[in-house]
Order: C-alpha cells, then structure tokens, then sequence
C-alpha cells in the first residue's frame, strides 16, 4: 500500500523548473543561514534582492512574482452574444429536451455528465 501513496503522491503534486537565479538564490540562502548570517531577512526579502542581484550580474530579468487576479477581475466573464450563432437558443434547447430523455435512460447525472452530453450534442 505504501508504493501506492507514494505514487499517487508524486503524481499529484506538480514539479517545478528551477531557474538559475532560483537555484544560485537557494544555495546561497542555505549557506548563510548554515553561517547563521541571514541578518534577520526572510527569505522573500533575500530572493528579492537576490534575484535582482543575479539578474544584474547574469543580465538576465529578475524573477517577477505571479500576478494573482482580484476576485472581481475573476468573477467577469464575457457577455455571449447567441445572435450570431445559427440557431444556437433553438439548438440548446432541443438538446436540454433530449438531455431529459437520455438522463432517465442511461442513469446519467451531474453537471459532468451534462456537460460531455450537451458538447457531443452541438
């Protein structure tokens, strides 16, 4: 059982390229904080001016961090216009009509289910 948890487990989780800067960073962090002479910093602020420092030296940009998008940003979507689709509204709802059907005959459920149906459908 313990091959099993450890497959899924590497599996699951995602692996990440290292950069050089990351790399560089990552040694030199581990070797003052071996010498305990971090000054304090955490390693955020160290990476900050670390990977600035590497990227000076290297000519390379430094590392900028991920843009995390707000909540409101997320929650827009774009307004579909069904008007320019030949038949679309008409399309859809003949397929929820036979969605119905196919639903009480296969023992189909949920919007997984829904979903591949109404794609295979259009």
């Amino acid at each position: 059982m313990f091959p099993i948890v450890l497959l899924a487990a590497s599996i699951a989780l995602p692996s990440f390229a290292a950069t050089p800067a990351m790399e560089a960073c990552s040694a030199k962090w581990a070797d003052l904080k071996a010498a305990n002479k971090t000054k304090g910093q955490t390693w955020p602020e160290f990476w900050s001016q670390c990977s600035k420092d590497f990227a000076a030296k290297n000519g390379t940009e430094p590392a900028q961090p991920e843009k995390t998008t707000s909540k409101k940003a997320a929650a827009k979507t774009a307004a579909v216009d069904e008007s320019d689709s030949s038949g679309s509204g008409e399309q859809k709802k003949a397929c929820d009509e036979k969605w119905d059907s196919y639903k009480s005959r296969s023992g189909a459920h949920g919007w997984h289910d829904y979903f591949q149906f109404m794609a295979n459908c259009m």
